[in-house]
């Protein structure tokens, strides 16, 4: 992308919405289990797309994008939060840290960058324990780590838990992006307002469920 393209407030809205999706999606995996095949498509598709034209290219379409600027917009409005709305917000702000926390390290970024290499040669039924491997291997051991909480049934399932990390490498990598397209604490702070009118300005979306 060129740089104009990557500091528009649009950009930084649809990035920081990818990143509520994601969360969103890991949290749902591991409170109750909830898990689609189109998310963890969805997920796949905004990892492997390491030099997309646009922000949008990241998910496939805005539809795939729905259930996130949904979900940021009511974040953006104030809602007042419930238990579920407080959760995934912590795990937002902690995504945004963790982010970044990994631009400043070259060597997990490398990791990062091969296992997604690997996994676009892979077989599709190899891809998830690829992008798995790649999230313990290369993210976990950055601070802040993300501690999903949730229903033991799912914390304890590995496939499960498997797939929240895949999660949480889509949620982290559209992090990375938020920060590339200009993004801040000090922006998400003082243009809550300008980014929720960008959100509004791109109209009702399907959601991805």
């Amino acid at each position: 992308m060129s740089e104009q393209s990557m500091h528009t407030l649009r950009d930084q809205a649809l990035s920081l919405a990818g990143v509520a999706q994601f969360a969103l999606y890991a949290h749902e995996l591991a409170s109750d289990g909830r898990d689609l095949p189109q998310r963890m498509e969805v997920a796949q598709h905004a990892i492997f797309s390491t030099d997309p034209d646009s922000v949008v290219d990241v998910y496939g379409d805005l539809s795939s994008v729905g259930d996130g600027i949904a979900y940021l917009k009511g974040q953006l409005a104030g809602h007042k939060p419930d238990q579920k709305a407080a959760l995934v917000a912590r795990y937002i702000g902690q995504i945004l840290r963790l982010s970044g926390a990994l631009l400043k390290d070259d060597a997990a970024l490398k990791r990062i960058r091969g296992a997604i290499d690997r996994a676009r040669l892979a077989e599709a039924a190899d891809v998830p324990a690829i992008l798995d491997d790649a999230y313990r291997n290369s993210i976990s051991p950055v601070k802040p780590r993300i501690m999903l909480h949730g229903h033991p049934t799912y914390l304890q399932n590995e496939a499960i838990q498997a797939r929240a990390r895949t999660q949480l490498l889509a949620a982290v990598r559209c992090a990375i992006m938020w920060r590339q397209c200009g993004g801040g604490f000090i922006t998400l702070f003082f243009r809550r307002k300008a980014l929720l009118k960008s959100l509004e300005s791109i109209g009702p979306s399907a959601p991805v469920r």
